[in-house]
């Protein structure tokens, strides 16, 4: 029993990641050029609301916070959406192994159900939107 809640709690710290479509074609980058920004989304399942109704917020948010370091992560930001029983934030990442290894041993744990999101910057989106090239219809071609 005491496994199966230490597995849990260490799932439910991996919520931060919500992000289930890592893209390689979509990376985020932000503060810089070595991390990758995600937006997270955990849904937590009746077993880890049950788990995080044992610890506070707080104590969780720590937890998740060690979680996501010891996979080369850091936790920019971390909230709940008790509407929706889900936990949101965004998270960096040194590359998209480290957030797909996140994501499948939260995901694993069975306590929450994780998808994440490459985000940009506003400047980043400036230098994408600026290597936009014209595309036509494939029957155009």
């Amino acid at each position: 029993m005491k496994r199966r809640i230490t597995f849990g709690v260490t799932s439910l710290m991996l919520l931060a990641p919500g992000l289930g479509l890592i893209s390689g074609d979509a990376v985020g980058q932000q503060a810089s050029a070595a991390h990758h920004r995600y937006l997270f989304r955990a849904a937590f399942t009746v077993d880890g609301m049950q788990n995080l109704q044992k610890q506070s917020a707080t104590g969780f948010k720590a937890g998740v916070t060690k979680f996501f370091e010891s996979v080369g992560g850091k936790l920019e930001s971390w909230y709940f959406d008790y509407g929706d029983s889900a936990a949101y934030g965004f998270v960096d990442y040194p590359d998209e192994i480290a957030a797909a290894t996140a994501q499948a041993s939260v995901n694993a744990g069975g306590f929450a159900r994780v998808t994440y999101r490459p985000v940009l910057s506003a400047e980043d989106a400036d230098k994408a939107l600026g290597r936009s090239v014209a595309t036509r219809p494939p029957q155009q071609q």
